[in-house]
Order: C-alpha cells, then structure tokens, then sequence
C-alpha cells in the first residue's frame, strides 16, 4: 500500500475545528477558502497551500466553488527535521508545476506516493529550500517595504539570479509574486476582519487605499468595498 492518499474534496461552511493522526498537505486546484491551522488564519488558494501536523486543530470555510486536491500520509513517514521546519512554516508556496506533478499521481491510484515529490520541494534540504524560507519571510509580512535588491540580499543571490529562480520556479517575476500575496491576505483581512480599507491597504503595503482598489478590480473583477459586502 502506498505511504500517501490522495482525495479530491470541495468545502463549503465550516464545520467546527478537528484534528487527526495522520498530517495531511491541502492545495487549491480551484478557488480558495479561508484555513485555520493551530490558531493561526490564513486563506488557500492558487499558489499557496497548508501543511497540517498530526494532531493540530485545523478548520476551513469557503463560500465560492471550489476543489482542493488532500494528500495524507502517516505521521512518521516524513523525516524530524522536515516535520519541525513545516511545523514552524506550515503554510506552502506553489508551483503549478508541483501541482500538475500531483495530479498525475493521484490519477494512478493506490499505487502512487506523493512523497518524493512533496519532499523535493518541501524538505529543508530541497534544491528550492532558499527560496521557500524567503516566500515564508513575505508571507509572515506581506506589508514590509520590498524591493527586488532586498529579497536577492535575504535568498542570498543576486537579482538577476533570483529574476531567474522565480521565474523558472513560479513562472513569474518575484515582485509579481508579492503582489499577488499582498492581494491573498487582502482578501483574507477583508473577510475575515471589519477594518477600514484604508488601514488594510496601509498594513499590506500600498501607498494609498486607491492602490488596494485598483489592484484588487484588476485581479478579482471588483473593487474591496463591494466584494466584502458580497462575503457578509
């Protein structure tokens, strides 16, 4: 029997927190859903998914159609050092390539192991182990004043290099990676929290409320103020 278990799975209202032996790895292959893990909030979506622990308490909500690819596996089939650092860094920067990967696994059935492939892009070891500790940097202060020179600095690489990482890794530039995780939290804070947009805008790092409004019609369809009203 293979170590890992794939379920394709769609959620709707939360149904209460729950928690469970084995650790599971949740990624978005359409839409997104407001997740809780150990107390700490956050949303799933498209290039952003959640390493839950055996045991951690852990709830999701979603109000928009949606289909998230699971993956669970036994509490001691990962190494202690990957398990520690996933525990301090649940939530995972991904590639639509590591889902595409996936996806052919969960199609062979029983059969397949997610592990090696999970572990190639997870571990703290893995080729790409720089890169995810600098998207868990951004992630834990989306609103910080980046530029470009400072995130090379933090990866340890030069711009251009890491021009070419991002873009080999995400497909796009790293500055296009962090607005596209401001917008995430964006959204998450307007759900979740009765804020004023203009702080919300100020703590994600746009110059101004307008910046947010136009970023987020670009990318949702709709400016915040109307889709927060939308999710009451």
């Amino acid at each position: 029997m293979s170590p890992t278990a794939f379920h394709l799975r769609s959620y709707e209202a939360s149904t209460g927190l729950d928690k469970h032996e084995q650790i599971q790895w949740v990624f978005s292959l359409h839409g997104d859903m407001a997740f809780e893990v150990s107390g700490r909030g956050g949303r799933l979506s498209r290039g952003r998914g959640v390493f839950v622990a055996s045991g951690e308490r852990h709830d999701q909500s979603a109000r928009e159609p949606n289909r998230f690819l699971v993956i669970d596996c036994a509490a001691g089939a990962i190494d202690d050092a990957t398990h520690e650092a996933l525990l301090r860094r649940p939530w995972l920067a991904v590639p639509d390539g590591l889902i595409e990967e996936l996806m052919v696994l969960a199609r062979q059935g029983t059969r397949a192991n997610a592990l090696p492939a999970l572990l190639r892009h997870y571990s703290p070891h893995a080729e790409y182990a720089r890169l995810h500790r600098l998207c868990a940097r951004i992630e834990q202060s989306p609103g910080a004043p980046w530029t470009v020179e400072t995130l090379a600095a933090l990866a340890g690489l030069s711009v251009s290099r890491l021009h070419a990482v991002f873009r080999a890794y995400f497909g796009m530039a790293p500055m296009a990676w962090l607005a596209a995780c401001r917008l995430r939290h964006a959204r998450h804070a307007l759900e979740s929290s009765a804020a004023p947009l203009s702080d919300i805008a100020l703590r994600l790092g746009y110059s101004e409320q307008s910046a947010l409004t136009r970023a987020f019609r670009r990318e949702v369809g709709l400016p915040p103020g109307a889709w927060r009203r939308l999710r009451q």
